[in-house]
């Protein structure tokens, strides 16, 4: 039997769940490692507990802590790390708000370095410390679907990864969103709560790339995720979203609150959401997930 060790990200998310179900189906359970980083601290408390959960009852999730040396390393480009990092040590926590007083800014979608710093980087230094220094070969395993985005429109089921400097396979590449929630149903696994409550992304609380319902719903069901974000604006003077609002060059985290809770274009104000559907427990899945 081979030793190859088989990893994944394991974000919490659906499609991170249900690529670690698929490794998990195929190879033996000393051979699989499913790794989190919990996104430097930005992820919501649901969805650590959702973490904690499945970790205890389902598979072992290793989790990573991100450091401040993982601003440079194998893949990161030089200059990409401002003076600002020279504060901290090596061995500091890097968390999502350090990382973006570092940066002088916050991630954006076309300069998404949270994901390289936050996830990416401090998993290839698990797997240099823990596989590549004993001489343990490994493969990659992602939840990444061609549908997406049409970034992704073309992604193949498997490559050679020169960021790890290994093979990383995408096997839902082809599914759809329903065929991921399907599958985790049919193997009775749960998924995370967030997802029942109507949000889209549950990565990152909330995420720079999160879309209007998104972002109306952190304010509605979790109004202290956007306190957290105007503290982040005061301390860094910039803005957590890229410019979303029309007519706006820049909009700071409150112009975007009162722009999600409208439509057509920011004409109509829509109605508040009764109480009842905010309620904790209360359903509101996107994806017909509450039947």
């Amino acid at each position: 039997m081979s030793d190859l060790m088989h990893v994944v990200g394991f974000s919490g998310g659906a499609d991170s769940q249900a690529a670690a179900l698929w490794v998990r189906r195929r190879f033996p359970p000393e051979q699989v490692i499913l790794l989190n980083t919990l996104a430097g601290r930005n992820e919501h408390p649901v969805t650590e507990q959702f973490i904690h959960q499945y970790s205890e009852t389902v598979f072992p999730v290793v989790t990573v802590t991100p450091l401040i040396k993982d601003l440079m390393g194998r893949g990161t480009r030089p200059g990409q790390a401002r003076d600002r990092r020279q504060e901290f040590d090596d061995e500091d926590e890097l968390t999502f708000q350090r990382l973006a007083y570092i940066k002088g800014r916050f991630p954006s979608r076309k300069a998404q370095f949270c994901t390289e710093h936050l996830k990416l980087r401090p998993q290839a230094r698990w797997c240099e410390e823990n596989l590549e220094a004993k001489g343990i070969d490994y493969e990659r395993y992602t939840g990444v679907r061609q549908d997406e985005s049409h970034k992704r429109k073309d992604t193949v089921e498997r490559e050679w990864d020169d960021y790890f400097d290994c093979y990383v396979n995408h096997p839902l590449a082809t599914w759809t969103k329903k065929q991921v929630f399907d599958y985790i149903l049919e193997a009775g696994e749960q998924f995370n709560p967030l997802y029942l409550q109507g949000f889209g992304r549950v990565g990152c609380a909330p995420c720079v790339n999160s879309g209007k319902d998104d972002i109306n719903l952190w304010a509605t069901r979790y109004p202290e995720m956007i306190d957290k974000l105007r503290g982040w604006e005061k301390q860094n003077g910039r803005t957590f979203f890229p410019p979303m609002v029309p007519g706006m060059e820049m909009n700071f985290v409150d112009e975007v609150v009162a722009w999600s809770k409208t439509a057509y274009g920011g004409n109509q104000i829509l109605l508040p959401m009764l109480e009842a559907e905010v309620e904790e427990g209360s359903c509101s899945s996107r994806y017909g997930l509450c039947e």
